[in-house]
């Protein structure tokens, strides 16, 4: 449609998000964001947090289940879509809905670690070291080799293939 508004929104998700289907199966979710805009105060010479700016947000398809498994109360969302004002309030009719990596970590399926994924076993809890002390030290795991000092030499090469930077 033409003379809609295309805008983008961020802000935290206030509240949980509601999943619905449509009569015809369609998934729909709706949460709404609390968007603070930043401003600045010449006299102070100081920005301060704006008046709260709620916005309804609503998501058809695919995405509303995305979202209805990604998102929580408090979590920082950038959001794209058609902004209306129904009633006084904004709507965005979401087209495009992330997790703003400014403020968290996001794990894709490709991405998510192993432990987290249950593709491997938890690692064993940390232990505090105590202080040592030569009664109670015990011996830790050895040392690893030390670096030959012609490291950089392969077997049966010369120095001379090997220039130093600068030279």
């Amino acid at each position: 449609m033409s003379g809609e508004t295309t805008a983008v929104i961020r802000g935290r998700v206030h509240g949980a998000v509601q999943l619905r289907h449509t009569e015809r199966g369609t998934p729909a979710a709706r949460f709404t964001v609390i968007q603070v805009p930043r401003e600045y105060d010449r006299a102070r010479r100081q920005w301060h947090d704006g008046e709260p700016v709620p916005v309804i947000c609503t998501v058809t398809g695919p995405i509303a289940r995305h979202v209805a498994e990604c998102l929580t109360d408090t979590v920082h969302v950038i959001a794209t879509g058609n902004l209306g004002l129904r009633a006084g309030l904004l709507y965005l009719d979401a087209a495009q809905v992330g997790v703003d990596l400014a403020h968290h970590v996001a794990y894709i399926d490709d991405t998510l670690p192993a432990v987290l994924a249950g593709r491997a076993p938890a690692p064993p809890p940390r232990t505090t070291a105590a202080p040592e002390d030569a009664y109670h030290a015990q011996p830790g795991p050895p040392a690893p080799p030390a670096a030959p000092a012609d490291w950089w030499r392969s077997p049966g090469s010369s120095r001379d293939t090997v220039t130093a930077p600068g030279r």
